[in-house]
């Protein structure tokens, strides 16, 4: 008897220990959540200033727009509709100046999360790797700007392509070395960025 009274207390202990331990990590959690979120909205603000400057941005209802692209290339390399999270629509003094495309690329070590911006002009302004979980001292070199900058500047008319040796080519980049797969998962977000503007931009005419 004494043996089922004590599992009895036993089950009642650990059903209480448990019950208190959820609640304590549930209000921790409601305590960090928006903290966490906020650091995550400022770090995505600095990397849409970095790219495209401007004195606000507006996201944009992307179930407003039909990104239908051409995926019969490089699959590697190919834009992918499925890899845009959100665009940001620029402007200052009222006027547009460009949009900032976020997308999720799949690298080697998992998605790789990068903001594009282009200008009006159809000029790619500047990309930023906010994320990502690439080898360290390979694909992590992604988010040097020494080797990102080659995106900058490139026209906005035609997909880019990756190579390792010097690029011969306007839109060629040169692959990091020993992380082509990284590399070309970058171009890839860069490439899907460009078809999606130039969605925006035809549907705003």
């Amino acid at each position: 008897m004494n043996s089922k009274n004590d599992i009895l207390k036993t089950g009642i202990i650990l059903l209480v220990v448990t019950g208190i331990a959820a609640i304590v990590l549930g209000f921790f959690n409601f305590i960090t959540e928006r903290p966490i979120a906020k650091q995550l909205e400022n770090t995505y603000m600095e990397a849409m200033k970095a790219v495209l400057p401007a004195e606000q941005y507006t996201k944009l209802d992307l179930s407003k727009y039909k990104f239908n692209f051409d995926t019969s290339g490089d699959s590697k390399l190919t834009p992918d509709p499925k890899l845009i999270e959100e665009i940001n629509e620029g402007k200052s003094s009222g006027n547009v100046v460009g949009y900032v495309i976020k997308v999720a690329p799949q690298g080697f070590g998992g998605p790789i999360e990068e903001m594009i911006g282009i200008d009006k002009d159809g000029k790619i302004t500047g990309i930023k790797i906010v994320n990502q979980s690439e080898t360290p001292g390979l694909g992590a070199k992604s988010e040097d700007a020494n080797w990102n900058k080659q995106y900058k500047d490139k026209k906005a008319d035609k997909d880019l392509t990756v190579v390792k040796t010097t690029p011969t080519q306007d839109n060629q980049i040169q692959a990091i070395t020993g992380a082509t797969i990284t590399s070309r998962a970058v171009t890839k977000g860069v490439n899907t960025a460009i078809e999606a503007y130039k969605v925006i931009v035809g549907s705003n005419k």
